[in-house]
């Protein structure tokens, strides 16, 4: 089985491989956070394309991010431009693409985003924080190591954790939003 992501096509082998450190599992989800139909956003208007659109930029951010944090020498410069962005467009930036009801095709939200809409903006906020917290500790060193299931979700914290399993809390986040609020594909 195969699925188009913006980087190529991922296989069955490439998606084991993957699962096989923690770090390339956060890489992992942050590759299928890119993955999307070649033509979703070609028939998608107003609301729906600007937050596909929004989507797609924060995906991008992961990408670029996952590529420096999987680099024998990652580029602080390059994770701290693309948590940036991340940062930006995550949140309030967020939320504002998401107007009640606005789930005509080929939008990819469900409607649980409004019946549960006080976690869906906490995730939101979150992720906005995790942005922040990348764009601090983009100079930490990586550790290989898997963050602590009980992390708190504060600036602090963040800017303080290696790059690394910063990253891998981010993508966490990433695919908590993607399982409760996301049409499968």
């Amino acid at each position: 089985m195969k699925h188009k992501t913006l980087t190529g096509t991922l296989t069955f082998s490439h998606f084991a491989k993957m699962l096989l450190t923690p770090i390339k599992g956060a890489i992992l989800l942050a590759l299928l956070a890119t993955t999307v139909p070649a033509h979703a956003h070609d028939k998608a208007t107003g609301v729906v394309k600007q937050r596909m659109d929004g989507m797609g930029m924060l995906a991008g951010s992961m990408k670029a991010i996952a590529k420096q944090v999987k680099s024998p020498s990652p580029d602080p410069d390059a994770i701290a431009v693309a948590a940036q962005a991340l940062r930006d467009h995550a949140g309030a930036a967020m939320l504002e693409g998401f107007p009640e009801g606005s789930i005509e095709a080929p939008s990819e939200a469900r409607p649980e985003i409004w019946q549960d809409w006080e976690r869906f903006s906490k995730l939101a906020d979150r992720l906005t924080l995790q942005g922040e917290g990348l764009v601090l500790a983009a100079a930490n060193p990586p550790s290989g190591e898997t963050p602590a299931t009980k992390t708190p979700h504060d600036l602090e914290t963040y800017a303080a954790l290696p790059v690394d399993e910063l990253f891998m809390l981010t993508a966490k986040t990433c695919s908590a939003c993607h399982q409760d609020y996301r049409l499968k594909k």
